[in-house]
């Protein structure tokens, strides 16, 4: 029995020495990854206040609509005037002083599909998507403690998808792949020029939340393409763009 007491007092002790010895490792490795994160907090703080060179990444959610626009999904002569889309968006910055240099991608996609001309029994369906890589070059203005906003021009380009799917497309009666695509698809591209304004607020010393407002106008085609189908463009000619979005900011001092 004194044995086994011993033992047990042995094990005990080695067991707290143990835990001491990895607290005692782990404190400094944890204090010295809580003073780099405070320290890069710091400088993205110090880079927003003091106009030091940094770089900005954000994701934006947002609507974007096309006012104006003869919008001609089944032929020129039956046009909708004006459409609005849901988009998403990702725009990389490089700032110095007061000016942002950075380019963006956006995805947007039609609300609505409608009906495409073909036989009844076929179940026609034509549905829009538009896809934009912009440059942009903005001056930041005005800038408080807690804001800044901004103004500046975009330039790229625009490629909006027009398809047309079928029953059968939509809801095959087997599972077989076939080599190609279940729609039948149209490109249109062109030009995109414009104009933006926006607003962040700085929520964390590497975080901001924020809104853009911007117009555009897309040149495309002066005549619509048109499908092996039948089918043409629904969109050509020069149109005019306004997008509203909510944002989510990163900055990281450089």
């Amino acid at each position: 029995m004194a044995l086994t007491r011993a033992t047990r007092r042995l094990l005990v002790a080695l067991a707290t020495t143990s835990g001491a010895l990895v607290a005692l490792t782990a404190c400094p490795s944890s204090a010295h990854a809580q003073s780099q994160e405070s320290a890069a907090a710091r400088r993205a703080s110090a880079a927003l206040e003091q106009d030091y060179t940094h770089t900005l990444v954000s994701v934006n959610a947002g609507l974007l609509s096309l006012p104006a626009a003869n919008v001609c999904p089944r032929s020129r002569t039956s046009c909708e005037k004006g459409e609005t889309s849901v988009s998403l968006g990702v725009y990389n910055q490089y700032r110095i002083g007061r000016f942002g240099l950075g380019a963006s991608i956006s995805w947007a996609r039609s609300l609505l599909s409608g009906t495409a001309p073909g036989a009844a029994e076929l179940s026609r369906e034509h549905d829009r998507s538009y896809f934009l890589v912009e440059g942009q070059l903005r001056y930041y203005g005005i800038q408080s403690d807690k804001w800044v906003w901004w103004g500046g021009a975009t330039l790229g380009a625009v490629i909006i998808r027009d398809a047309w799917t079928v029953a059968t497309d939509r809801e095959p009666a087997a599972d077989t792949a076939f080599v190609g695509p279940r729609a039948a698809t149209l490109s249109t591209e062109g030009l995109a020029a414009g104009l933006a304004i926006g607003g962040e607020w700085t929520v964390a010393p590497n975080w901001s939340l924020g809104t853009t407002l911007r117009y555009a106008s897309w040149f495309l085609p002066t005549e619509p393409l048109q499908a092996p189908t039948g089918d043409s463009a629904s969109l050509s000619g020069r149109v005019d763009m306004l997008e509203f979005g909510l944002l989510v900011a990163y900055r990281i001092a450089l």
